[in-house]
């Protein structure tokens, strides 16, 4: 029973590896189900068996990685540990590798962002992840202005700034995570947040 279940996660793992792929290369309207199941090396109703429709395979290819990087964005303080500024450099450090590693993810999320009345649904999951975000972060960007390590501006203005910044780069910027441009990026990053040392 255990190996039937195995064999069934896997396929279903395949299924919707081989959807982030295609959708977020193609995007929704051009992605096609019998695509994804030779991608995925199924048979077209197979994929059926997984998922009820198109819209919902959709929604868990986005849903499901959402969930896996909340973490790092929604429980800062239990995630990261220590002073204000060295929570968001610890942060940035783990942001700006999941946004370079992560890029299909990051564009099938950009194309919602992009057409929120196509996508309702995915666009309050998302709207929903920023606002967390943004309620995580406020305390700690408050602690670090206290401290007098961060900009005396808005804490929801930094945050949503930094979130526009990390996204952009992932947008504009194609190559992987090798490429020594990345650590750059979180240079940038930091310098969002505050007038400190950077030594």
């Amino acid at each position: 029973m255990q190996k039937m279940n195995d064999k069934k996660e896997l396929k279903r793992s395949n299924i919707l590896n081989a959807a982030i792929k295609l959708f977020s290369q193609n995007g929704f309207a051009e992605t096609k189900v019998a695509g994804i199941a030779k991608e995925a090396g199924v048979s077209f109703g197979t994929v059926f068996s997984y998922f009820n429709s198109k819209d919902e395979l959709y929604e868990t290819a986005i849903l499901e990685p959402l969930e896996e990087i909340k973490p790092y964005f929604v429980d800062l303080e239990t995630h990261f540990k220590g002073e204000p500024i060295d929570v968001v450099k610890t942060m940035i450090d783990d942001h700006v590798q999941l946004f370079s590693t992560r890029k299909e993810l990051l564009f099938l999320i950009q194309q919602v962002l992009a057409s929120p009345n196509r996508f309702p649904k995915l666009f309050a999951e998302l709207d929903d992840f920023v606002n967390s975000f943004v309620d995580s972060i406020d305390t700690i960007i408050e602690e670090g202005q206290k401290q007098g390590h961060f900009y005396n501006d808005s804490p929801s203005l930094i945050a949503e700034s930094y979130l526009s910044f990390i996204n952009g780069i992932r947008l504009t910027f194609i190559d992987d995570e090798t490429n020594p441009v990345w650590h750059s990026f979180k240079i940038q990053a930091l310098r969002l947040f505050g007038p400190f040392s950077e030594s």
